[in-house]
């Protein structure tokens, strides 16, 4: 019960309703937000939603440590079982885990590259082979256009879905001005803003439903859905 209506109330389903995950293998999604606007949070609950549905998932964060973004799931998997059997939730928590893998880069080592090289041998080694890919510690600032392009051809030549996370600033100016340009790069564009009660997540771009962008309030704690 718990893992089906965490499923049921993934920020996703108000995007994709036949519940595949926002994304088809080969494409690319991507998050905006300004720092401590709950970019992370959001990944890390896009990460659940898979491994709730039996897909692997390598999380890839930059700048932190594997014990930082182990703390992360932890905390906002706690928040998700409050309610529910002790013993039923550690059981979905251990099978959840069971399909993640987090890779850890400083950010000056960090590249597509290096990425798809430590990949390749997590593969043939026979130790990992993921269904998802996450990136979390993008930068819009200081990552060009071209790291973005070379994100969406990684997802493209592995067949992978592929999410990815970037940081805004307040003098950058208005998101949506500011994603516009992510809109030819990224199959998914969202982003999430602050409000009074809720998160705002806006889709920008969503091939599900391209003339139309939704809007939706998420639980700042769960980053679930509190409305459609």
């Amino acid at each position: 019960m718990l893992k089906s209506e965490m499923v049921a109330k993934n920020p996703l389903r108000a995007f994709d309703q036949n519940r595949d995950g926002g994304l088809e293998p080969g494409q690319s999604g991507m998050i905006a937000a300004r720092a401590g606007t709950g970019k992370t949070a959001l990944l890390i609950q896009l990460s659940l939603d898979n491994l709730f549905r039996g897909n692997s998932v390598l999380h890839v964060s930059i700048g932190e440590t594997v014990t930082h973004v182990q703390a992360w799931y932890e905390e906002i998997f706690r928040d998700l079982s409050l309610g529910y059997d002790l013993e039923q939730s550690r059981t979905v928590w251990d099978e959840a885990v069971a399909g993640r893998l987090i890779l850890t880069f400083r950010k000056d080592l960090f590249s597509i590259p290096t990425l798809k090289e430590r990949l390749t041998d997590l593969v043939e080694q026979v130790i990992f082979k993921p269904r998802v890919v996450v990136i979390d510690g993008l930068d819009l600032n200081s990552a060009n256009h071209e790291l973005f392009e070379e994100v969406k051809n990684f997802a493209r030549e592995s067949g992978l879905k592929v999410w990815s996370a970037t940081r805004t600033h307040r003098d950058d100016g208005e998101i949506g001005a500011l994603l516009e340009p992510l809109n030819d790069v990224f199959d998914v564009v969202l982003a999430i803003a602050p409000s009074k009660d809720a998160l705002k997540l806006t889709a920008y771009k969503n091939p599900r439903k391209p003339d139309e962008q939704i809007t939706v309030d998420l639980d700042p704690k769960t980053m679930l859905l509190v409305s459609t």
